[in-house]
Order: structure tokens, then C-alpha cells, then sequence
């Protein structure tokens, strides 16, 4: 029965040192790294990812390898294109949210099968939803491509700080910069 306890101990432990990585939906890729993501996708599936028949999972990574992930966050799960405009949820308060998501990059390169699973500050899970909604709706990744077929990329974990409210100019009550050269 000891023998049991400590392996099932063991396990859990050996679990809570890997952590799957966390996606980041709002920083996109370089245009020059996007031209040299299909030659080093084709280096790093293998270690990256786990596939099976149309779709592949990001692997979860020990803390001591956070170099590793990082390199696979950015081949699979950075946008090659983010849209700087998109709709904020109606009657929101001002204010932030952080929301934690799942989410899947369908074969076209696109978000889908967005759920929310936490929403901390002014918007309720719904509200933060539908700001996810938007916020990705012309988002792009570069489509991924295992063994010369185009496949998906499953059960991606997401983080985002909404920012909701009107927008207002920082520099509003700053004086107009009149620069350096005065006649």
C-alpha cells in the first residue's frame, strides 16, 4: 500500500513541475520571421508538439526548460497578424480584465473554439467572451503543415489584460511639442 501511496505522490509531483505553455494573442511575429517559420516549424515539430492524425498539442515543458517553450510559443502559437481594431462589448465598465482562455488555430490559420475559463476584473466571463470574440476575429497564423498536410493546433492555453473603457489621449494636457528647431 506504501509503495502505492509514494508513486501516486511521485506522480503528482513529477505533473506539477510541467506546465503547458501560455499563448500570448496580442504580440504577432516579425515579417522576417514569418518568411523562416515553415523551415523551422519542419526542424521542431517533433520537439514542440505531439500530433495525431489532423491535429497536434503543444507539449507541456518543465520549469527548467522555460528556453524550450519559449522557442515553441513562438514557432505555433504567435500570430503572423493581429488587427489593432475590434469592438469592445457594450455597457462595460472601465477598467481591466484578465482573462484565461483555451483555445484551437484551425487549419486556414485562424482562432476557434475560444472558452473561457477565468475572467478577473470589470467584465464577467460572457462579456470577456465576446471581447475575445472580437479581439481575434482577423487574427492570422501561419498555417501549419505536418507531413504535407495542413493541420490544427488544439487545446492552446491563452492569457490577455483587457482594457476597456473610453480611449483617452495620455498626452492630452501636455503642450503641443514644438521640438528643437525655433526660428
Amino acid at each position: 500500500m506504501k509503495k502505492y501511496i509514494s508513486v501516486f505522490v511521485l506522480s503528482t509531483f513529477g505533473m506539477s513541475l510541467l506546465s503547458a505553455p501560455i499563448c500570448s494573442i496580442n504580440q504577432e511575429l516579425n515579417k522576417d520571421t514569418v518568411s523562416q517559420l515553415n523551415q523551422a516549424r519542419a526542424q521542431t515539430i517533433s520537439t514542440c508538439l505531439t500530433c495525431s492524425k489532423d491535429s497536434c498539442e503543444l507539449k507541456e515543458w518543465p520549469k527548467d526548460k522555460q528556453g524550450d517553450e519559449t522557442v515553441c510559443k513562438i514557432l505555433y502559437c504567435t500570430p503572423s497578424y493581429v488587427s489593432k481594431f475590434f469592438k469592445k462589448p457594450d455597457n462595460v465598465k472601465s477598467g481591466k480584465t484578465r482573462i484565461d482562455f483555451t483555445y484551437s488555430i484551425n487549419k486556414k490559420g485562424k482562432i476557434k473554439d475560444i472558452s473561457v475559463t477565468s475572467s478577473k476584473g470589470v467584465m464577467n466571463k460572457r462579456e470577456s467572451y465576446k471581447y475575445l470574440q472580437s479581439f481575434t476575429a482577423k487574427t492570422k497564423f501561419q498555417p501549419l503543415m505536418v507531413n504535407d498536410n495542413l493541420t490544427r493546433i488544439i487545446s492552446l492555453k491563452g492569457e490577455h489584460i483587457a482594457y476597456t473603457g473610453k480611449y483617452e489621449d495620455v498626452d492630452k494636457t501636455m503642450p503641443v511639442n514644438q521640438g528643437i528647431w525655433r526660428n
